[in-house]
């Protein structure tokens, strides 16, 4: 009986083939025919497959993806776009005049 720490199967992708997906990911989400540029793990799972032909169970994308630095992310609550001096204006000028309302 071996001692020590479990490693698992062994990884299907090699660091050549995980560079290149990072390459790939990078390019965006709609260049791989996806609606939208967010990537989610079946969609990464996808991107994969097509690549080099192995299929991933969802879960197992995430560790993939952690692997190679990338991580979750959780969408900002305001537009990045926002113009933050026409938003403290308004809530000078016209706020309180909804709320007499």
């Amino acid at each position: 009986m071996q001692e020590g720490k479990r490693t698992g199967a062994p990884t299907r992708l090699s660091a050549e083939q995980l560079s290149q997906l990072v390459t790939e990911l990078h390019k965006g989400a709609e260049h791989h025919g996806f609606s939208g540029a967010v990537w989610t793990r079946p969609r990464v799972n996808e991107v994969v497959k097509e690549l080099f032909g192995i299929s991933y169970d969802p879960s197992q994308i995430g560790r993939i993806l952690k692997k190679v630095g990338w991580s979750r992310q959780k969408p900002q609550r305001k537009a990045s776009q926002q113009n933050l001096q026409a938003v403290a204006q308004w809530r000078e000028e016209r706020l309180p005049a909804l709320k007499k309302s």
